[in-house]
């Protein structure tokens, strides 16, 4: 025999749809405070990149004590760097680094002026050449636009990188 003051619990529908309004609602907010951090957070990584495969190149050249080359291909958002072993011969060039920028990322400036600015091998290809003491032939500037913003790398002759972001009417130095 059943005890009447026995009865079963639990949630009505309506504190059930309440609840998946309250998780609906938070997960809405939190989804529009995600996006714009992961545009940022693609445009960070690929200018950290650039400037890796900048650094990655000048050590390699140092290292090998030979010329090494950063190619940055512009129509499919590549950087490359490449050993050039013997710069006469170029079937035996090595590949040392190699990366491609986010689809949210894309070599643009906001200000006019070309994007990339190292070296015109042909139609949005660019490319500088590091030698063994360091110093870099077709020195310039890769900007990049996407996520939040625009950075613009510095390739200095000896060698240097220097990072600027666009402030919306001028490049200053980034923090």
């Amino acid at each position: 025999m059943l005890n009447p003051r026995s009865r079963q619990t639990g949630f009505t529908m309506p504190e059930m749809l309440i609840v998946v309004a309250v998780i609906a609602l938070v997960g809405g907010i939190a989804i529009t405070a995600v996006v714009p951090w992961l545009g940022r957070e693609a445009m960070r990584g690929a200018v950290y990149q650039v400037q890796q495969a900048m650094q990655i190149a000048r050590a390699q050249a140092i290292a090998r004590n030979r010329n090494t080359r950063l190619v940055v291909d512009a129509a499919t958002r590549q950087v490359a760097v490449i050993d050039l072993n013997d710069p006469s011969d170029l079937t035996d060039d090595l590949l040392v680094h190699n990366m491609t920028l986010p689809k949210n990322v894309r070599f643009a400036r906001p200000d006019t002026g070309a994007a990339v600015t190292l070296t015109l091998v042909s139609t949005n290809l660019y490319q500088a050449t590091f030698t063994s003491d360091g110093s870099v032939t077709g020195a310039g500037i890769v900007s990049l636009t996407g996520g939040n913003g625009s950075y613009r790398i510095t390739l200095y002759g000896a060698g240097g990188t220097g990072l600027e972001r666009w402030a919306g009417s001028a490049w200053v130095m980034a923090s």
